[in-house]
């Protein structure tokens, strides 16, 4: 998922060696990645746009600036339990108008189990600390529904889980004043959990993010102060 996400050229490995080269690159672009977000968080104005999460928030972040003030908490390979452990070295300076928070891709490898009790409980944890942060920061805090993956995917991560875990995020918005949405719901086109628009290179991430992102400033611009003032305290 990382290596597409942060331009990183495809290279074989065996089944062996993979887990931990995806470790390695997550913790080499999780260094990389801090400094910059603490950077534009320090330069933002109030009312900026938040996109918190994995990569599938780092690379809409970078498609949805193009279009409004944001600044892009996305960091490529990051799991719920991971993202929550950077809370503490990513302040605000000015408050934000809407976060976006993208999260589960990286929460469904089989290799965790992530159907077991243990494991959703641990996800669940994780993004009600996130979500806590997020509602400190933010007007508005919206949670996307994890994507579906494609053919491609389905060896290491399981598509059963997509809606599990959104249904898991679904349940901590209900208990914390945010909001569930679906930004990848025309991609929802094959069995439950698989998508046939994914790219065939890793089949997480999706062929069109721009699409995406045209999507979200049509929703973001339609969210006003009124708007705000309906979400629970």
């Amino acid at each position: 998922m990382l290596a597409i996400a942060i331009g990183i050229g495809a290279v074989a490995f065996s089944a062996e060696d993979q887990g931990e080269r995806n470790r390695l690159v997550a913790e080499a672009h999780l260094a990389r990645r801090l400094p910059v977000i603490r950077a534009e968080l320090d330069a933002a104005e109030p009312g900026f746009v938040l996109l918190a999460g994995n990569s599938h928030a780092e690379i809409l972040g970078n498609a949805l600036a193009r279009r409004l003030p944001v600044v892009n908490g996305g960091i490529g390979g990051a799991s719920a339990r991971r993202y929550a452990t950077q809370l503490d070295a990513l302040p605000f300076r000015a408050r934000a108008g809407v976060a976006m928070l993208f999260l589960g891709t990286n929460d469904i490898l089989r290799t965790a189990a992530p159907l077991s009790k243990g494991t959703l409980g641990g996800f669940e944890a994780a993004v009600t600390r996130i979500l806590a942060w997020l509602r400190t920061n933010a007007d508005v805090v919206l949670v996307a529904a994890v994507p579906p993956i494609g053919p491609e995917a389905q060896r290491e991560r399981d598509p059963a889980a997509v809606a599990a875990y959104t249904a898991v995020l679904r349940s901590v918005c209900e208990r914390n004043g945010c909001r569930l949405f679906d930004p990848f719901a025309g991609l929802r086109d094959g069995e439950t959990g698989l998508t046939t628009q994914a790219l065939p290179q890793d089949g997480v991430h999706v062929r069109d993010y721009d699409a995406v992102a045209r999507d979200l400033a049509t929703l973001l611009r339609g969210i006003g102060v009124a708007d705000r003032k309906r979400l629970p305290d």
